[in-house]
């Protein structure tokens, strides 16, 4: 059966390098060559995102405020309806408890 040879760490790592360097590069050579005026459009393109994001997280940040007071609400019905349900019952009850934690009720 046929092995890859060992690659010790230094070897790996100068190949890493070496891979690095080389997609590296031209981005490099592309980036130096850029005229003004795309590094401005660059920099106006990034702007604008961080403004949309900012402008996304304030809508979300509306969404999440509207949704507590919808649950805020939902739970206050909620214990409305409980102590509804528990004074009709209480009122309805024939044995009444005596008020004592003394098991005779």
């Amino acid at each position: 059966m046929l092995q890859a040879p060992v690659v010790g760490n230094e070897d790996h790592l100068t190949m890493k390098r070496n891979a690095m360097f080389t997609a590296v590069l031209p981005l490099a050579i592309m980036a130096a060559g850029c005229s003004e005026n795309t590094q401005n459009n660059a920099e106006l393109a990034a702007e604008r995102a961080a403004a949309d994001a900012a402008d996304n997280a304030e809508v979300l940040g509306e969404e999440l405020r509207k949704g507590a007071i919808v649950a805020a609400d939902k739970a206050s019905e909620g214990a409305a309806s409980l102590r509804d349900d528990l004074t009709e019952g209480e009122a309805s009850d024939t044995d009444p408890s005596d008020g004592q934690l003394d098991g005779t009720d």
